[in-house]
């Protein structure tokens, strides 16, 4: 998608030093089927209306149930430097993971309402959710979520804009009802899906700047085949020209993946790569952090979470994103950009969209101002820098200020706890692990670790080593050989020790059989490479490489 944008450059005015306080925007307000579309002689219960704060609007159609409202002048006056988001969803008549959010709305000054594709609003997205599976029936009834906004404060108090611009808040809530009024009890014939909160935590003192505010896109979905700048590749354009320069320019980008169809985009996790002016300035892969802390507000039933705790591993080889997580506000750091034409281009190239199903809706924006939120920024150029028989030796670059760091060390396609070790490193990125069992493929992660739990980075990883296979001292004291080999049907094992048992292994680590004898039947294999373990009654073990033709 191409289009040319205008900027709008302002000073705002000082405000007054503030304790912290908060500013309540919405209260205990209701939300409906997104879709439930209301056609001739339909309408929304009563409540949806008397329910919302007065002169709130609801705009409710097709695939989106949104309730606004504008901050007054005193709610604006009162918002500092320090501006927290926090926003509690309570289940009512939706039982599935769907999308949600807050959007801050510029609006011609003195409307009382607007329509939500009006060409004279700009919005941009300032929290982006995903509900969980709940059952209101089922406790916790309510799931929190916080983002850190210092920013919106620079566009709520920039003059120039507040001349033209009145600043409302819209709170949305994407659920659906129909599968609740047949699997929740008490939801029958129901539309309701949410109730939620929202409001502002907020301190400190307003300072004068120079504000930049470009909106660039608001959830417009990108995929490879209906929705793409480019046919047949995953990838969006923006383009916009500037007037003025402008210092320190922060890119504001709100992705998540969707496609819940078998294979779909929700389950694989692919790299993003940002662009500007066509130079790749950032990239970065959804995911990479286990579920597990938001399994207790998934109360309905669901296929996500089953009903055993998954190992972090599990988590992150698969989802993008968690039911009850906050999508992050990426903060791209664009640096000075100068008078003229540019470009913002985001591409996946990897994305497959199985059975033409699933997009990434796409938010962004252009400020000059940080959001104050502390991101521990992720490893990088994770690698293997030796494997040697039964030791590995892994290292990384750390890419912001942490000095710990924390590894996982597990068995290749094996999900449970029993194969993973973690690693508490310090000080240096680098990383060992001997005696590591043999015939194995090993995987590795790692993660920096930035003030505590709640802020570290995600996981980064995979990397995978070869087959772990016998030291040198081993290989040149072997007490076997096996022929033919290659072998057709049986393969024999010579040893000046007694064979207590044999195992035959794929190239992944798989077991494929086992037997106590000395002539081993291959038949049932396929044609290719193996590795046969052989057990001595002395307690030794050494492993040969078999070749079936």
């Amino acid at each position: 998608m191409k289009k040319t944008l205008l900027f709008v450059v302002a000073a705002f005015a000082i405000a007054p030093f503030l304790r912290a306080q908060n500013v309540t925007v919405f209260n205990d307000v209701p939300f409906y089927s997104m879709y439930h579309y209301l056609g001739a002689g339909e309408s929304l219960p009563p409540e949806a209306y008397s329910q919302i704060p007065n002169a709130a609007i609801r705009l409710h159609a097709y695939e989106q149930d949104i309730i606004s409202r504008k901050l007054t002048d005193n709610e604006i006056a009162s918002i500092g430097s320090n501006v927290k988001m926090n926003i509690v969803l309570t289940a009512a008549c939706d039982n599935y993971d769907r999308l949600a959010g807050v959007n801050l709305v510029l609006v011609p000054k003195g409307s009382t309402s607007y329509t939500y594709n009006q060409a004279d609003i700009k919005r941009i997205e300032i929290g982006r959710f995903i509900t969980p599976f709940m059952n209101k029936n089922i406790s916790p009834t309510q799931v929190p979520y916080s983002y850190q906004v210092d920013n919106i404060s620079n566009i709520l108090h920039d003059t120039s804009l507040a001349s033209v611009y009145d600043f409302w808040v819209e709170f949305r809530a994407d659920g659906y009802s129909a599968a609740a009024q047949t699997q929740v009890s008490g939801c029958a014939d129901r539309t309701d899906v949410f109730r939620g909160n929202l409001e502002f935590v907020t301190s400190g003192t307003a300072t004068s700047s120079q504000n930049f505010f470009l909106p660039l896109s608001y959830r417009q979905n990108l995929n490879n085949y209906n929705a793409t700048d480019v046919p047949g590749q995953t990838t969006r354009i923006v383009n916009f020209t500037l007037d003025q320069p402008v210092q320190n320019a922060v890119l504001y980008l709100v992705t998540s993946n969707h496609g819940s169809n078998s294979g779909g985009e929700e389950y694989v996790r692919r790299q993003h790569f940002v662009y500007l002016d066509n130079l790749l300035i950032h990239e970065y892969k959804p995911g990479g952090k286990t579920c597990e802390d938001y399994r207790q507000y998934n109360t309905q039933g669901n296929g996500i979470y089953g009903t055993t705790v998954k190992p972090p591993r599990n988590w992150m080889n698969w989802n993008n994103w968690c039911p009850g997580d906050a999508v992050p506000n990426r903060e791209v750091m664009l640096g000075n950009l100068a008078v003229g034409s540019h470009s913002i281009k985001i591409d996946v190239p990897d994305a497959v969209f199985k059975d033409g199903q699933g997009y990434f809706p796409i938010s962004m924006y252009i400020q000059n101002q940080k959001s104050g939120q502390i991101i521990c920024a992720a490893p990088t150029q994770f690698q293997i820098t030796s494997q040697v028989g039964q030791e590995i030796n892994i290292s990384w670059k750390e890419n912001g200020n942490a000095n710990q760091w924390e590894t996982i060390w597990s068995r290749k396609n094996v999900y449970t706890s029993d194969y993973e070790d973690i690693h508490q490193i310090s000080n240096t990125p680098v990383d060992s692990k001997n005696e590591l069992t043999k015939n194995w493929l090993y995987e590795m992660y790692v993660k920096s670790k930035c003030i505590n739990d709640n802020i570290n980075s995600l996981w980064v990883g995979p990397i995978y080593s070869t087959v772990i296979k016998l030291g040198t001292d081993e290989a040149n004291a072997k007490k076997s050989s096996v022929y033919p080999n290659p072998a057709k049907d049986f393969i024999n094992i010579n040893s000046t020790a007694k064979v207590s048992k044999v195992s035959v292994y794929n190239t992944d680590g798989k077991i494929l059989l086992e037997d106590n004898s000395t002539k081993i039947n291959l038949s049932k294999l396929q044609p290719g490479v193996y590795l046969m373990k052989i057990d001595f009654a002395d307690g030794q073990s050494e492993t040969q490489k078999v070749i079936k033709r």
